[in-house]
């Protein structure tokens, strides 16, 4: 099993084709002792000093908070290709084996996009990427327990479907209900951190690369009733409905547990 690991998160002005980035966290932990031995959080000095393109992002509301991290020196302002430097040289320095975010293809694309704009080396060329959503997918997300935890605590998603966000899973697995992400990238790669150990716990292997769950689908159940001249042949529930071939057909709530 790896020893060393990193977990990192960016924080963005945008989902889009252009995703600058103006916060750069991670850790770097000991998957034998569970230590989180370094800690790291830069702010990146281009897109912090661009206010304009700073505060097009969804949480620009958060720069008081960036203020003070710096102030109180829990966060540094760097250009951004010295931040890739040090995260390089970290990842040599500590031997550091993987490197994982939640939702890493998005972090990755992170990292190419902006590596390319300021014609940058990418530390993360030097290191398999793994996902943690997919080991969340595999151990965590799917099993009943969550699903139950979810359906408790109303944790769902805008479409009515189980939300398994990093947040989310984090309340699972703490038992802490009240608890809100950050979204800042040092805070949010503590917690997926945490996330990472409890799926190796659970029997994830830290080298592999798990399936995505897209969605985590919620089974309501909702009325149905069918007569057949004048016959009721079924009064009950289904959870799902499809045509084929001009006919409806429905999956009770029975049928989906079986």
């Amino acid at each position: 099993m790896a020893k060393n690991v990193m977990v990192f998160d960016t924080e963005t002005t945008g989902v889009g084709e252009k995703p600058f980035c103006y916060n750069v966290g991670y850790v770097i932990l000991d998957l034998e002792t569970k230590e989180q031995f370094v800690k790291k959080d830069f702010v990146v000095e281009q897109i912090w000093h661009n206010v304009p393109l700073f505060c097009s992002a969804y949480y620009a509301d958060k720069r008081p908070i960036y203020v003070s991290a710096m102030r109180g020196k829990r966060a540094t302002m760097d250009k951004w290709g010295y931040i890739m430097r040090e995260m390089m040289n970290d990842i040599r320095k500590y031997e550091v084996e993987a490197a994982y975010a939640y939702n890493s293809p998005f972090d990755d694309r992170v990292f190419t996009f902006n590596n390319d704009w300021f014609h940058t080396n990418n530390p993360l060329d030097n290191v398999p990427v793994i996902d943690i959503r997919g080991m969340v997918s595999a151990f965590i997300s799917n099993t009943k327990e969550y699903k139950a935890f979810c359906e408790e605590h109303q944790l769902l998603t805008e479409s009515g479907n189980y939300s398994a966000t990093a947040e989310n899973v984090y309340r699972f697995i703490t038992g802490d209900t009240d608890f809100i992400e950050a979204h800042t990238a040092l805070a949010d790669s503590q917690i997926e951190a945490e996330i990472l150990l409890e799926c190796i716990k659970l029997g994830a292997d830290p080298m592999k690369n798990y399936p995505v769950s897209r969605f985590i689908p919620r089974n309501v159940e909702k009325p149905l009733k069918i007569v057949i001249d004048g016959e009721t042949i079924f009064d009950g529930g289904y959870v799902k409905k499809w045509n084929k071939e001009g006919y409806w057909r429905f999956t009770t709530a029975k049928g989906m547990e079986e």
